[in-house]
């Protein structure tokens, strides 16, 4: 199989195959849209209902309250840390506590609602 490159300005450059083809250097393929709408749809299709709780008598998102909590969590972490003395060796706090923050939410939502 033979190859020549053939250039006729040095933005536009293309590849001549012997089939007399061209092909061209940096031309996007897009994926068929059955694809991405079949992308989409996955992550929802195993969802049988919403993670939503009756609070004082409106339906409230509970991600939101773990949030909540988990914040609270590290919060009381914090002082607890402080108050032993080891918050002076915490090396980078801001990335610590939002971590702790993180774990406790979704510890407390793997408890309240992991099955």
């Amino acid at each position: 199989m033979r190859i020549s490159l053939e250039s006729s300005s040095e933005s536009a450059r293309a590849t001549t195959v012997e089939s007399g083809r061209s092909l061209r250097a940096g031309r996007r393929r897009y994926a068929p849209r059955e694809f991405w709408l079949t992308a989409i749809a996955l992550p929802v299709a195993a969802c049988n209902h919403a993670p939503t709780m009756d609070l004082f008598g409106s339906y409230f998102p509970a991600w939101m309250l773990c949030a909540v909590l988990g914040i609270l969590a590290a919060v009381i972490i914090r002082q607890v840390l402080a108050a032993t003395g080891i918050n002076d060796y915490v090396i980078a706090p801001l990335l610590t506590y939002a971590g702790l923050a993180v774990s406790a939410t979704l510890l407390v939502w793997l408890f309240w609602f992991g099955n």
